[in-house]
């Protein structure tokens, strides 16, 4: 079955928008418009950027870290340090000059060596998290599709059901007239008459509602794809259930789309990620029982320099080349207790996979019988359209030959409206049903 796509005048959506140009967007343009413009996927991109950011950070405590430092100081003058040797050798020298300017430049290298296991832990912590706020900005972008794909079809429904609105008036009003003159030549009553006119205002106040639905639709639509709110737009695309239902997910068994989701939904990876995180955290927080053993290096050019002895008002430059050991004996159990916080927290984490797996099973269960449900009300509805449609032909055709009563024919009018409205919702539901489906899956709607 394909929906044929009725263009309707626009003038319904806004009086002060009628001047306007309409814009004929297909489904897949305001998912680009919307994916490009989005405020809360440029939230979540920054976030992504900010997290890989972190673990290059953490990567460079890996490596060497060199260092520059200077000193220049003016020092109070002293009375320097010398040396007298009286007779016979009569020898007098300063040992320790007074030097009042002191000049001084350090060039450090440092490379950890065995640090417990912390930074390189710390580092697959960065990076796990890295990946877990890429799997959300996928989430995001999944929620942001689906969100447009419902916002684009609600208003393909908004307008499909005013249009059916607008017929059902158009034919009442008809109906309305042929009772005047029927009235007029004795054939009907003042009671016949009123009915219609009764049911023709409901049908009226029906489609009062159905232009605003349609207007606060279009609204919605426009928000998600950045545009103004009074634009006009028309949807282009129409629903073809055949393509649709081919291949469809909900024709394959319920265990192998929940396996599907449990391995594809990104918010299921996210949290396995957090897990690991979690994990990797325990041995981080029990890399304070070890000793941390770092190689270091430095080159001193000063004036004077320190480790030349006597000291001279010149500059030299010294080095030395060791391996620094440090050890915290005794820390009152503070890195046991770190390490309890981190398994609590890994147990958290675990209970937490566990629980979404339960929640996106059931999740996929439901979205799964929703969508068969919604395809079989498509084929009900379809065949109550036709049979409504009949009956309407065959009750108008009595009715006119004066075999057949005004409500008999009121009746059936109404009950046509309903039909078409119903097989409308129906199509719907199942076109939204199907995206909603495909995303509990894992997969884009």
């Amino acid at each position: 079955m394909k929906i044929k796509f009725l263009i309707i005048p626009f003038l319904l959506l806004s009086q002060a928008s009628a001047q306007q140009e309409v814009q004929t967007l297909r489904l897949e343009d305001c998912i680009a418009r919307a994916m490009g413009k989005n405020p809360s996927l440029q939230i979540s991109e920054a976030k992504v950027e900010a997290a890989e950011a972190r673990s290059a950070e953490a990567a460079t405590a890996l490596l060497p870290q060199l260092k520059f430092s200077g000193r220049a100081a003016e020092l109070s003058r002293i009375d320097p340090f010398g040396l007298t040797l009286g007779p016979p050798i009569n020898l007098s020298m300063v040992l320790f000059p007074s030097i009042t300017e002191n000049y001084a430049v350090r060039l450090s290298l440092q490379q950890p060596l065995f640090t417990g296991f912390k930074l390189q832990k710390n580092h697959e912590i960065a990076e796990l998290n890295a990946h877990a706020v890429r799997e959300e900005w996928t989430k995001d972008q999944s929620d942001l599709v689906l969100n447009v794909v419902s916002a684009y079809w609600n208003f393909y429904r908004a307008i499909k059901v005013e249009e059916v609105i607008r017929q059902s008036v158009e034919q009442m009003t008809e109906h309305l007239k042929d009772a005047n003159n029927m009235l007029a030549q004795g054939l009907s009553t003042d009671a016949d008459v009123m009915k219609v006119q009764v049911l023709l205002s409901d049908v009226k106040v029906k489609q009062l509602e159905a232009r605003n639905g349609m207007r606060l639709a279009s609204m919605a639509l426009n928000s998600l794809i950045r545009n103004s709110l009074e634009t006009r737009i028309l949807p282009s695309d129409t629903p073809s259930l055949p393509k649709m239902t081919e291949g469809a997910l909900f024709r394959k068994p319920l265990a192998t789309l929940q396996l599907r989701a449990l391995e594809h939904r990104p918010e299921m990876k996210s949290m396995q990620l957090r897990r690991d995180m979690k994990s990797a955290g325990v041995t981080a927080a029990q890399g304070g029982w070890y000793p941390q053993i770092f190689l270091s290096a430095n080159y001193d050019y000063a004036r004077p320099n320190q480790r030349i002895i006597p000291p001279k008002d010149r500059w030299d430059g010294t080095w030395d080349v060791g391996v620094n050991v440090q050890w915290n004996i005794w820390d009152w159990y503070a890195t046991g207790h770190q390490t309890a916080q981190a398994e609590a927290a890994l147990r958290q984490s675990e209970a937490g996979v566990a629980q979404l797996s339960d929640a996106v099973a059931l999740d996929v269960a439901q979205q799964y019988f929703t969508a068969q449900t919604a395809m079989d009300k498509v084929d009900v509805a379809a065949s109550g359209m036709d049979q409504a449609q009949e009956s309407f032909r065959m009750t108008s055709e009595k009715y006119k030959n004066g075999i057949s009563s005004n409500t008999d024919l009121l009746d059936a009018e109404s009950a046509l409206l309903q039909a078409k409205l119903t097989q409308t919702q129906a199509v719907v539901d199942f076109l939204l049903a199907s995206a909603r489906l495909k995303k509990a899956v894992g997969e884009n709607p």
